[in-house]
Order: C-alpha cells, then sequence, then structure tokens
C-alpha cells in the first residue's frame, strides 16, 4: 500500500471513529488499532523518504 493510500485510509478511519455513535465498542477499538498501525507506517515511510532526501543532498554537496 502507498503512502497516499495509507493516509486516505487513515483519513477514512478517523471519520469513521467521530461520527462513530453508531458504532460497538469492540468495532471502535479494531479501528483504532488499525489506525495506529496506519500511523506507525506512514511515519516510518516519511523517515526512510527524508533520509533518501538527506542522502541525495549530501551525496551532490560531496
Amino acid at each position: 500500500m502507498t503512502f497516499e493510500e495509507k493516509l486516505t485510509k487513515l483519513t477514512q478511519i478517523v471519520e469513521q471513529l467521530e461520527e462513530g455513535n453508531e458504532l460497538p465498542l469492540e468495532d471502535s477499538l479494531k479501528l483504532f488499532e488499525e489506525g495506529i498501525g496506519l500511523v506507525v507506517s506512514c511515519r516510518q515511510m516519511l523517515e526512510n523518504a527524508e533520509q533518501r532526501v538527506e542522502n541525495v543532498l549530501e551525496t551532490n554537496n560531496s
């Protein structure tokens, strides 16, 4: 799954949880867990992208 796909899914989860009065507690918890997993994954992808940028900049400045 791409970063953009993960971000879209995360946005959908947040919207579901914000509306969540009709969601059973167990479903809300599953969505929350999935959302946290997506946040962790997106953060890792951003850190990897940042590292790649830094590597390119270092290479070009050498």
